[in-house]
Formats: structure tokens, sequence, C-alpha cells
């Protein structure tokens, strides 16, 4: 889970809809002449979006080796000096990953199990605390890979916390990471 929080600037040439998606669209949006595809908005941004104008586009996006598989989510933008951000996309994350762990804690726990009692009965030979043991090995795995999670989600919360500090790139660069195909 690579990912990069940017802002970029430039005069809108054109916005396109590539495909609705549920709560917005997946558009290509082309600042300075430069195509950025694979783009993620809500509606509520869709619609301020207007072509002409000069705009900085506040986005988030992977960073995979494979042009093909990246994309973005468009997170807010200023334009005609207003400050528009859709805060929910801020929490949805998190909120899914939070899930993620507990559903990860939950299957570690329970395959975790099995083997830890049958890795103990090796080592230790029987031993009657040898359920208990392993229900505290299987524990500590399960809270190992709900941690995981919790910590991206607390990545994630943190990289949004402050939009105006992002780091910010020219359009054709933010543009060359994404495979021509999808230009």
């Amino acid at each position: 889970m690579k990912f990069d929080c940017v802002k970029f600037s430039g005069k809108v040439d054109y916005v396109r809809s590539v495909n609705p998606i549920s709560g917005g669209h997946k558009i290509k949006i082309s600042l300075d002449g430069a195509v950025i595809p694979n783009l993620q908005v809500s509606n509520k941004l869709y619609e301020e979006l207007e072509a002409g104008e000069t705009a900085t586009l506040y986005g988030i996006f992977n960073r995979s080796k494979k042009k093909e598989k990246n994309h973005g989510v468009l997170y807010g933008l200023t334009q005609r000096g207003e400050k528009i951000f859709d805060t929910s996309q801020r929490f949805k994350v998190p909120v899914a990953l939070a899930g993620f762990a507990v559903i990860a804690f939950c299957l570690m726990f329970v395959i975790g199990w099995v083997p830890s009692l049958f890795a103990l009965g090796l080592l230790f030979g029987p031993n009657p605390d040898v359920f208990s043991n392993a229900t505290v090995l299987a524990l500590v795995e399960g809270s190992l890979a709900a941690l995981f999670f919790l910590w991206r989600s607390q990545v994630m919360l943190s990289a949004t916390a402050n939009p105006e500090v992002w780091e910010s790139i020219d359009p054709a660069t933010l543009s060359s990471r994404f495979s021509k195909f999808h230009k």
C-alpha cells in the first residue's frame, strides 16, 4: 500500500467522465496539456471542476511499478480562491482498514491456534498448559495482524490531516506515472 499525497496545479483543459462509479466518477483530466487518467472523484468535486479555470488539485495516488495499475483519488481542489475538500474520503479508508483489522484478528486467531497448539506440543511435550499457551500465542498472532491494518489506518489519517503541506508536483510528472494505454 504505497501511496503519495500530492498537490498539482494548472489550467484545466478538460474533464471527462470515463465511468460513473458509486458516489462519483472515474475521470480523465487534462491540466496544462498533461492527461491524468484513472482518477476517482466524488460527485461534489466533479461538479466543481470547470474547464478553462486554473485549479490546484489534491490527490492521493498509489505508487506501483506497473504503470497500468496506477490510479488516484481526488481529495480536494482550490479553484477561484475557494477550497473544497471531500472529507468523507478522509475517513472511509481508515474505517475500512479498522474493519479489516477485526477480520484479520479473528482469522489469525482461529487459523493460528491449531498450528500453535501442535508446535507447542512438539516443543514441550504433553503439558496441561499447552491449551492456554496456544491461546495466548494465537492472541498475539491475531493482534499483530490487526495492528498492521490499524497502523496503515493511522498513516492514512495523518497523511490527510493537512493537505496544504503535501508535496507539490508538476502535472506532466504526475501524468508520466500512468500508462499511455489509459490516456
